[in-house]
């Protein structure tokens, strides 16, 4: 076997690259940039221990076209997160809220900022790399041995060997001519100019760890599981207890959750007042065999009477049921302010705030016209008015048609304050001066209403 002896090749030769030029002052710094400027050279530098003002307008720089990258970015996010959000909430998943509108600009803004600032620094840091030519490894500025002064006292003009006008001597006559101190010319070595292996290595294999979680991340979403997932921390997530809704073999009807023993009763739910909490001066059980009983099948059409006149309605049985009349708590002046405040809260987005019927949902449902809302009653009404107290907390506690029930979020005794304040509401609209205090009746002459 011969082996052919390759030649050695030649080590590349340093290149010129620029021409380094010392000034001692500032000023001297910006007329030197001038007059390179004015020579005509255009891939110059100016290098400085500090910020001098007025060397850009010497060296000739215009202004930066970043700022118009960041805005175009910053434009192309914004009219995304509006095509997003517009996208997902009327076409893909419309989500209905309390009727309010399923394109809204302002409840869209804090994406649409979010988008605008987060695509904008991006861009503005991705171009600014870029428009800088960064990162450089290598800089020929660096070579000089004259520079290492130019952070701490000394100024300096480079000439880049690229610039067109760039010659040897024909550069070093024109540094030379404007005052220079000291001139130097900079080569570097085409080898400093390779990225480096070991860079190249690690940016190749944080790329490949980088790609894996997302890949894993995929993988689990989309594939079938047979088995749990692994479940490192357990914390209190797996518990010896019996779940609701789940089966359980401890117990003869085989289920978990277990109902109330016959003839007991849980420690503070003896509701043995029946004026306090069902309004009624006693109860026999009618008025809970009332409201358990299964919903009546819709009546059969009957023949309009003659003459015209209106079909008798079926009596409401609970009409017939002993309503109490008054208010079965003490009457005070915090009890009323009371039952404005929780009337407020939780009936006048509904009923208005002096009881009309026209509260906000109310007037947003009868304005979408989709027909499934039903206008509540004024309380100003005649029915309304004539109904016991009594009748009207159950009404509260139970609900009536689309009004939802509630007993279970308002307490007894705010229940009975809202209905206080209810009746102060209606004798705004019916009472007179008999109603009123004698000594305080001279006082409300002198109210003035906004």
């Amino acid at each position: 076997m011969h082996y052919h002896h390759q030649p050695d090749l030649p080590a590349p030769q340093p290149v010129l690259a620029a021409m380094v030029a010392e000034f001692q002052t500032p000023r001297e710094l910006i007329e030197a940039a001038r007059k390179v400027r004015d020579a005509g050279y255009q891939k110059f530098d100016a290098h400085s221990p500090f910020p001098v003002h007025g060397i850009d307008d010497a060296m000739g720089i215009r202004m930066s076209r970043l700022p118009w990258f960041t805005f175009g970015a910053a434009v192309f996010g914004g009219l995304n997160a509006v095509g997003m959000q517009w996208w997902m909430n009327t076409v893909d998943y419309p989500f209905w809220i309390s009727g309010k509108p399923f394109a809204s600009i302002p409840a869209w803004m804090p994406i649409i900022f979010e988008l605008c600032i987060l695509l904008g620094c991006f861009t503005t840091v991705i171009v600014m790399f870029l428009l800088n030519g960064l990162p450089r490894f290598a800089s020929p500025f660096s070579r000089a041995v004259s520079t290492l002064r130019s952070s701490s006292d000394r100024f300096f003009v480079s000439l880049d060997a690229r610039d067109p006008k760039f010659s040897l001597e024909g550069s070093r006559q024109l540094l030379e001519s404007i005052g220079a101190r000291h001139v130097e010319a900079c080569y570097i070595d085409p080898a400093d100019a390779k990225f480096p292996k070991a860079l190249v290595f690690g940016a190749i294999m944080l790329g490949s760890v980088l790609v894996v979680p997302p890949v894993a991340i995929a993988k689990h979403r989309w594939e079938e599981k047979r088995i749990p997932k692994v479940h490192w921390i357990q914390d209190m997530d797996f518990q010896t207890k019996f779940k609701t809704q789940k089966a359980n073999k401890f117990f003869a009807d085989g289920r978990s959750m277990r109902q109330e023993v016959v003839g007991t009763i849980a420690r503070g739910d003896l509701e043995d007042d029946d004026k306090l909490f069902k309004g009624l001066e006693h109860d026999d059980g009618t008025l809970e065999r009332l409201l358990n009983a299964p919903p009546a099948a819709p009546a059969a059409p009957q023949p309009a009477p003659a003459g015209g006149a209106p079909a008798a309605q079926e009596p409401d049985p609970l009409d017939a049921l002993p309503w109490v009349k008054t208010v079965p708590i003490p009457v005070t002046l915090e009890t009323l302010k009371r039952g404005e405040e929780r009337y407020n809260i939780y009936c006048s987005v509904c009923h208005g705030i002096a009881g009309d019927g026209d509260g906000l949902v109310t007037l947003r449902a009868m304005e979408l016209q989709q027909g499934t809302w039903i206008k509540p009653v004024s309380y100003h009404t005649e029915n309304v008015r004539n109904q016991p107290i009594g009748r009207l907390f159950n009404t509260v506690t139970h609900g009536v048609r689309k009004m939802s029930a509630m007993g279970d979020v308002v307490t007894v005794q705010d229940r009975w304050a809202i209905l206080l304040y209810l009746r102060a509401l209606q004798k705004t609209r019916t009472g007179d001066p008999a109603d009123v205090p004698a000594d305080v009746l001279p006082e409300l002459k002198d109210v003035k209403f906004e």
